[in-house]
């Protein structure tokens, strides 16, 4: 039976749900908790320390998206997941490791299971706020994560994505100038290949530029309801690339 300094303990120390298992100290101090009764829990285990500022109720054991938090947390107001952290978290690409990716404008350090990211700005545009978490949109998450990525995983990962704005990633780009994947970015906008799903999808493009034709004025967008691989919004002409496994 839990003695009422247990109950105590629970109602001051326990999460919401939405929040991963996952406490700041700000929460705690609110509930009740003094800086003294924090350090006497961390020593008893009640508590465990993530980062400074930043606890579990009694276990380490996260989820992904309560070191995200938590990384979050711990680097203060302002920061955002970013680079390989916001690719996992957009679907672009599989996490590797536990260690947290976030951007800021503050001057903070990495430190053990966060990497920071020091940028100059960090436009509304480039923050996306989904419930507690902040991370970059996926046009910004691409510029990043082409800093990291070979150009064939920058490729699939775009391809793998079920809707995308050349337009956005261009202008992500031009408000994060000097980056090292930028040979990649302009490889992709260039290339008129922002968003193929396919090597035939590929193919035709590189069909069309060879004998002069008209280039589709988008890919992979939806029309009348539809997904359409091909579309001219001049002609009203969509253009369907299925291989041999459809047919």
């Amino acid at each position: 039976m839990c003695s009422l300094v247990d109950l105590m303990d629970r109602l001051a120390s326990t999460p919401t749900r939405d929040e991963w298992g996952v406490l700041h100290d700000g929460q705690l101090t609110r509930r009740g908790l003094t800086r003294g009764t924090i350090d006497q829990r961390v020593d008893t285990c009640r508590l465990t320390r993530l980062h400074d500022g930043v606890f579990a109720w009694g276990h380490s054991v996260l989820t992904r998206e309560g070191r995200w938090l938590a990384a979050l947390w711990a680097c203060g107001r302002g920061a955002v997941l970013s680079h390989t952290t916001a690719a996992a978290f957009h679907g672009l690409a599989a996490e590797v490791g536990t260690d947290v990716h976030v951007s800021t404008t503050r001057s903070i350090a990495s430190r053990p299971g966060i990497v920071v990211h020091r940028v100059r700005r960090l436009a509304p545009a480039d923050v996306k706020r989904v419930g507690l978490l902040r991370v970059t949109p996926v046009a910004r998450t691409v510029v990043d994560y082409a800093d990291a990525a070979a150009w064939d995983e920058l490729r699939a990962a775009v391809d793998a994505l079920r809707w995308f704005s050349p337009a956005a990633l261009r202008a992500a780009q031009q408000r994060a100038p000097g980056r090292h994947g930028r040979g990649r970015i302009t490889r992709l906008l260039d290339a008129d290949e922002a968003h193929t799903k396919s090597v035939l999808e590929r193919r035709f493009l590189g069909f069309v530029r060879r004998y002069g034709l008209p280039r589709p004025d988008g890919l992979n967008v939806r029309v009348a309801g539809l997904k359409a691989d091909c579309h001219y919004a001049a002609p009203r002409l969509v253009v369907e690339l299925d291989g041999r496994s459809y047919h």
